[in-house]
């Protein structure tokens, strides 16, 4: 019997040893779905994420889940089958479409776009390549002073080029990159004036249909009825909802006006590794690491492996597709709030679980309650560096039931106290630390959005 008992041993660890999953390596797929659930249950228990995320690998789905409410009016539950505004995600789409009508002859990237928009100013230097990558200088629409007025109404591709065609450059084209939404609006439209056909009709036809996207459009027409359609949300409170802003999507034509589903993008994306929708030899020469967005992505690494991410925001939304095209792994994050919890640091935390890695630790998002005459001692005035994304931006602290209102610029965001001191800032998910001097006076805060900080004073008299 001892002969027999260190085979028999050694052959059991082995068989448990085997399903230890090392460090790095992808781990079972069971274990992955738990992993992920874990994961996302702290964000969606505290009001921090609501929407849908899906998981892959190949043709398996390794997770699919929904959170929170498509309408909190008419309490009806985010689900597999709920269509979301996607945002900036629709670049991705829209270069596709061009980089199509280049692999038909149709036109060509080093095309200028004075031969499409006659009389475009600075047509002659500005190429459809520049406006693919961002290297147009041409002004973001959305920055202009007015846009939040203008997008309530609703305009065609010719008036939304119109609103920032006479602008100055902001560079000379090809010498630098700054992200615009403007270069994808004048996509859209030389997009139709070559094909012939609108938008919403070449995407149906040449795109979702043949990658069988049959929950996906493109929302241009306010009063069209878009069924299973999630209403856009902002957080307020401690972990509530408030209607987003009325956006009229024929503004977002080209850079950000489809919608669609979990479910749809993942068809998209087994349909972008093969031949369906660009050729090989497309997707080589022009999906490759780079600076900025490109194409519609942002092209990188992550965890040592070869990314192509699509991000968006809208009022009401959120959107991430992540690519791993090496790994033939997606992650997919479609949201109904506008916040960055899915893409800092949810999206980077699931390809951790999906990889084998050790994801870290879901940030403080719970709220604990504080003395109201603490809370209102914060209350008042304070104003930013020059180094802020509003330099010197001066906002307001009002103490609230529970928690702080931030109000900067047109904007405002809650603040949740997670300690006595420390708050969530629940709009984009940064961290705020209160400053004291030694005789315990508020002087001040700091404030942590991923790996930026910043710091403010308080205004005197407050």
């Amino acid at each position: 019997m001892k002969r027999f008992a260190l085979p028999i041993v050694l052959q059991i660890a082995c068989m448990i040893l085997a399903n230890v999953p090392v460090l790095g390596q992808a781990p079972p797929d069971k274990e992955v779905a738990s992993r992920l659930k874990a994961y996302l249950q702290p964000f969606s228990q505290s009001g921090n994420f609501i929407g849908t995320v899906l998981v892959a690998r190949g043709s398996q789905i390794l997770f699919r889940q929904s959170y929170g409410m498509a309408n909190y009016e008419l309490r009806v539950p985010n689900s597999n089958q709920t269509r979301y505004h996607i945002a900036s995600v629709s670049k991705p789409f829209t270069a596709a479409a061009i980089l199509q009508l280049q692999e038909q002859g149709r036109l060509s990237l080093s095309d200028p776009i004075s031969r499409y928009i006659p009389g475009f100013p600075n047509g002659d230097q500005i190429t459809l390549d520049n406006l693919l990558t961002h290297t147009s200088g041409i002004p973001d629409i959305n920055g202009l002073d007015d846009y939040d007025t203008f997008a309530r109404s609703p305009h065609t591709l010719e008036q939304l080029v119109a609103k920032f065609a006479g602008l100055p450059l902001e560079f000379e084209p090809g010498s630098g990159q700054r992200y615009s939404n403007s270069n994808y609006n004048l996509l859209a439209l030389i997009l139709e004036k070559i094909s012939g056909e609108s938008y919403e009709d070449y995407l149906r036809e040449h795109i979702f249909r043949p990658a069988g996207m049959q929950d996906s459009g493109a929302d241009g027409d306010a009063s069209r009825l878009v069924p299973s359609a999630a209403s856009g949300h902002y957080p307020a409170g401690i972990s509530g909802f408030e209607k987003a802003p009325y956006l009229d999507w024929s503004n977002k034509t080209g850079n950000g006006s489809l919608y669609s589903t979990a479910g749809d993008l993942y068809r998209f994306d087994r349909a972008f590794n093969t031949e369906t929708l660009l050729k090989s030899t497309t997707r080589q020469k022009y999906f490759v690491e780079g600076p900025g967005n490109r194409y519609g992505w942002y092209m990188s690494k992550r965890l040592g492996h070869r990314l192509m991410a699509a991000k968006g925001h809208s009022p009401g939304f959120t959107a991430e597709l992540d690519r791993f095209p090496d790994d033939d792994v997606a992650i997919i994050l479609l949201s109904n709030s506008y916040g960055t919890a899915s893409q800092d640091p949810i999206a980077e935390a699931l390809a951790e679980i999906v990889f084998g890695q050790q994801a870290p630790a879901p940030p403080p998002l719970r709220a604990v309650a504080i003395p109201e005459p603490l809370l209102a001692s914060y209350a008042g005035q304070y104003q930013f560096g020059p180094d802020y994304f509003v330099p010197n931006a001066k906002f307001t602290l009002t103490a609230k039931p529970g928690y702080l209102l931030m109000q900067i610029e047109d904007g405002h965001a809650p603040l949740v106290p997670i300690s006595r001191s420390d708050f969530l800032e629940r709009k984009f998910l940064g961290y705020i630390a209160m400053s004291k001097d030694s005789e315990g006076n508020v002087t001040g805060l700091t404030c942590r959005y991923g790996d930026k900080t910043f710091t403010a004073r308080r205004l005197q008299g407050n």
